[in-house]
């Protein structure tokens, strides 16, 4: 059965000059790049090779959300079947590169990170295998 309208991407702002950093996280996550527009293109796409579906990373010139309980409403989430062990992977990540970094949950299943002087509007969410029980 085929499917229309088809879901494609979404874009996630980033602030200019990490777009490298960001695809290197996403590496961790085992994204690869899917489409390159270019030099100085100023975005790029990831994706997962199981997955018919994009994340779009797009810098933009504006300035990240600091309070978190506005920025952790919009979210990339992923399923993982251990998620505590996926966020300190990209915690130590984050550390060495010197980014910062922060995290927190809805629940114990239910966990985000966030790069505050990266992500603009956005944080990742990663939750627990079991929530597909639920």
């Amino acid at each position: 059965m085929k499917i229309e309208p088809r879901l494609h991407h979404c874009c996630q702002n980033i602030v200019k000059g990490h777009l490298n950093d960001v695809v290197e996280l996403y590496k961790l996550l085992n994204f690869g790049i899917v489409y390159n527009p270019g030099k100085n293109a100023g975005w790029i796409m990831v994706g997962q090779k199981q997955l018919d579906f994009a994340i779009q990373i797009a810098e933009v010139s504006d300035t990240p959300i600091l309070n978190i309980n506005i920025k952790k409403q919009t979210h990339i989430a992923f399923i993982s079947n251990n998620p505590k062990d996926l966020i300190k992977k990209v915690q130590l990540w984050a550390e060495n590169k010197g980014f910062k970094f922060r995290h927190g949950g809805w629940s114990e299943i239910e966990l985000f990170f966030d790069l505050p002087d990266i992500f603009i509007n956005s944080v990742i969410e990663v939750m627990d295998t079991s929530i597909l029980n639920s």
